[in-house]
C-alpha cells in the first residue's frame, strides 16, 4: 500500500530510468481527490489499529502461557484480552480493506504496507517491550525497502472476468500443475508444522523443570526456543501462502458480482459463483487460525514481515500462472520482488539476532509478569506456593 511521497529513501539515481518512468506512469494516470486522501487515511489508521491489535493477542498468548499449573490455562476464546484483540484486528482488516481496494490504485498499495510493518514495529516496542538497538534500526530498515520493492513491482493490474473465462483460467494445465504442485507443498507444510508442535508440547510438558539451554530436540543441535520459532515463523508462512489463495477466490468472486450488480450480465444463478464465495471465507478462516498461531509462538517482528513476503510472492506467482500474466511482468520486476524477499529476509535475520534468541518479546512480558507477581505477594503477605495462579519465567 503505497503513497507517491512514500518510497524509499534512496538517491533518485539509485533506480534506473525505466522504473522511474513505471513508478511516474503509475502515478499519474490516478487522481488524487478526496476519495484518494481518505482511501490514504483510513488504511493508515487501520493498519496501525491491526499492529497494535496482533501485540496485544501476542501478549494475551505469552500470559497465558505463563500460567503454572498448566491446567489453569484457558483457551484464546475465554480470555477477554485475546478477544477484544482480534475482533478489533479483524474489523480493521475488513475496513481497510474495502477502502483500499475502493479508493486507491494498485502502486499506492505497497508503502501503506511497508507502513504496516513500521506500526508493528512500534507496537511491539509499546506493548511487549520489545528492545529497540541499532539492529532493530537496521533491521526495520531492510523490512521496510524489502516491502516497498515486493509490494510496488509484484503488482499487476488485471481486468474483469465472466464465470465462463475464469472457468477455463481454472481449466489451463499450467495452473492445473502450478495448483497441484503449490497445494502439495502447503499440505505437507501443514502436516510437519503441526506434528513438529505437537513433539513441541510433548516434550516441553515433560521436561518444563530443565534449565531452558538443556532442553534439545533433533539430536542435540536445536533448543526448544529456538524451534518454537522455527514452529512459529512456519504457521505465519503459512498463514500469509492461504491467504494469498482467499485473495485469488475472492478477486475471481468479486469480479463475477460487479458484472452482475454495475454491468448487468447475471452470473449469480451459477453454483461456481458461490463456490467461489465459499472457499473465499474457508480461505479467510484458515488464514486467520493459522496467523493466530504464529503469534502464540513467534515475536511479531519476526512473524508479520515473513508472513508479509509470503504472501506478496504467491499473489504474485497465482497471478501469472492464473491470468496468465507473463507477459506483462518485465525480467526487472521480478529482479526485483526476489531483491526485496531477500532484502526483507536480511532485516528478520537482523531482528533475530539481537540478543540470540526468537523469542525476546516472551522474556519481556515474562520478566513483567513475575514483578507483578512478585510485587503482589509482598502486598498479601502470602507465599509465592499459596498464590492461586503462579508465572513462570520458564519458556513455553
Amino acid at each position: 500500500m503505497r503513497c507517491f511521497f512514500s518510497l524509499p529513501i534512496l538517491p533518485f539515481f539509485f533506480y534506473p530510468s525505466y522504473i522511474m518512468n513505471f513508478i511516474d506512469y503509475s502515478l499519474t494516470i490516478y487522481t488524487y481527490d478526496a476519495s484518494f486522501w481518505i482511501g490514504i487515511g483510513i488504511s493508515l489508521i487501520t493498519n496501525l489499529i491491526q499492529a497494535f491489535a496482533m501485540a496485544f493477542q501476542r501478549k494475551s498468548h505469552i500470559i497465558n502461557d505463563q500460567i503454572y499449573p498448566r491446567e489453569l490455562r484457558k483457551h484464546s476464546f475465554r480470555r477477554p484480552l485475546w478477544v477484544v484483540s482480534f475482533v478489533t484486528y479483524l474489523t480493521a482488516n475488513i475496513t481497510g480493506s474495502v477502502f483500499s481496494i475502493g479508493y486507491l490504485p494498485v502502486v499506492i498499495l505497497a508503502p501503506i504496507g511497508a507502513m504496516n510493518l513500521v506500526f508493528n514495529a512500534i507496537a511491539a516496542r509499546l506493548v511487549l517491550g520489545d528492545p529497540f538497538t541499532r539492529l532493530s534500526i537496521w533491521g526495520t530498515l531492510l523490512i521496510i525497502i524489502g516491502a516497498l520493492l515486493v509490494g510496488m513491482f509484484g503488482a499487476i493490474q488485471e481486468p474483469n472476468h465472466s464465470l465462463e473465462d475464469l472457468i477455463e483460467l481454472y481449466k489451463k494445465p499450467a495452473f492445473i500443475i502450478y495448483f497441484s504442485i503449490l497445494e502439495s507443498f502447503i499440505l505437507i507444510t501443514m502436516i510437519s508444522t503441526h506434528y513438529l508442535e505437537y513433539r513441541y508440547n510433548e516434550i516441553e510438558q515433560h521436561e518444563e523443570q530443565l534449565d531452558p539451554a538443556d532442553r534439545k530436540l533433533l539430536g542435540q543441535w536445536i533448543s526448544m526456543a529456538d524451534l518454537k520459532m522455527y514452529i512459529g515463523v512456519s504457521y505465519g508462512v503459512l498463514s500469509g501462502n492461504v491467504s494469498s489463495q482467499s485473495l485469488l477466490f475472492a478477486k475471481s468472486g468479486l469480479e463475477l458480482f460487479i458484472l452482475s450488480i454495475i454491468y448487468g450480465e447475471d452470473q449469480l444463478h451459477h453454483a461456481w459463483t458461490w463456490i467461489l464465495v465459499v472457499m473465499t471465507i474457508t480461505t479467510a478462516i484458515l488464514q486467520l487460525y493459522y496467523l493466530n498461531k504464529g503469534l502464540r509462538l513467534c515475536d511479531t517482528v519476526i512473524l508479520i514481515p515473513l508472513s508479509f513476503c509470503a504472501f506478496n510472492v504467491s499473489c504474485l506467482f497465482n497471478g501469472l500462472v492464473y491470468y496468465d500474466q507473463w507477459d506483462r511482468l518485465r525480467w526487472w520486476q521480478l529482479l526485483c520482488v526476489m531483491l526485496g524477499v531477500a532484502v526483507t529476509i536480511g532485516g528478520v535475520i537482523c531482528l533475530s539476532w539481537r540478543r540470540g534468541s526468537g523469542t525476546i518479546q516472551e522474556e519481556t512480558v515474562a520478566e513483567g509478569l513475575l514483578h507483578e507477581d512478585e510485587q503482589a505477594n509482598e502486598s498479601t503477605g502470602l507465599l509465592p506456593s499459596q498464590q492461586p495462579v503462579r508465572y513462570s519465567a520458564v519458556p513455553s
